[in-house]
């Protein structure tokens, strides 16, 4: 008679024992998976301000007239929340001021009498490396602000000069390629600049695509040297620094 029981709380006290092996052993197949890939940013600009410097002594009445900007950048993940952005910008100036001109046979006489107007426009090409940090994670918030630190390798690709007699309002000269860095890095037209920027923007979590706006400022290490109707009679050497407005998306 006590052999049987024996069995039944045996074969009981087993069952316990499958059901918690099988439960815990249970994989967990829901949990969703964002990494961070490459991106590319596409964004459209235009000048808050334009930062001339130019000799007072050969100059006057230096005024910039804005200016605007395309990008297309790479937007590689580095680190663990930051990034890296490669690509090229596309950027239009234009300003004027008023200084001599020379014509070819005559002699230079510097008297003081800055009566001729210069309109300049300048495009050149800029190729960043940049590194962007955001103040929080990108793929958990869906409204960011981030910094953007970056060197800048900048091409003169083209200048317009448009020269005008400011006393008759007629028409004096105009040529192009008068504008060249005083300080050129790799070739004759190009130099450096360092960048500084902040932005806003709000994040797609599912996709990781984004929209943004973003502030920057361009501080070129070499000055400009704009000399004048191929003559080299004016010589003017001026900075141009600049603040932009940009918006885009990273898709």
């Amino acid at each position: 008679m006590l052999a049987p029981a024996v069995n039944v709380l045996a074969q009981y006290t087993s069952t316990p024992a499958v059901y918690h092996n099988n439960t815990a052993g249970s994989p967990r197949t829901n949990a969703p998976s964002r990494g961070r890939h490459t991106k590319v940013r596409m964004n459209f600009g235009f000048m808050l301000k334009q930062f001339y410097n130019t000799d007072p002594h050969y100059t006057s009445n230096t005024t910039g007239n804005g200016g605007y900007d395309f990008g297309l950048k790479l937007e590689i993940p580095a680190l663990r929340n930051s990034s890296i952005l490669v690509g090229a910008e596309f950027i239009k100036h234009s300003f004027t001021f008023n200084s001599y001109y020379f014509a070819p046979g005559y002699s230079f006489l510097y008297d003081g009498n800055l009566i001729y107007n210069h309109a300049i426009s300048y495009d050149e090409v800029q190729i960043p490396i940049e590194y962007k940090f955001p103040f929080k994670n990108e793929i958990k918030n869906i409204k960011t602000f981030y910094g953007v630190l970056g060197w800048i390798y900048r091409i003169s690709a083209y200048n317009n000069v448009l020269v005008t007699n400011t006393q008759k309002g007629s028409f004096v000269w105009e040529g192009q390629d008068d504008i060249s860095p005083v300080y050129p890095f790799l070739f004759s037209q190009g130099s450096t600049a360092l960048e500084l920027g902040i932005g806003f923007q709000h994040n797609t979590l599912r996709s990781g695509n984004a929209w943004f706006i973003e502030i920057d400022y361009k501080y070129g290490f070499s000055p400009l040297l704009y000399t004048g109707n191929t003559m080299g009679s004016n010589s003017v050497q001026f900075t141009l620094n600049t603040l932009a407005f940009k918006i885009g998306m990273k898709l």
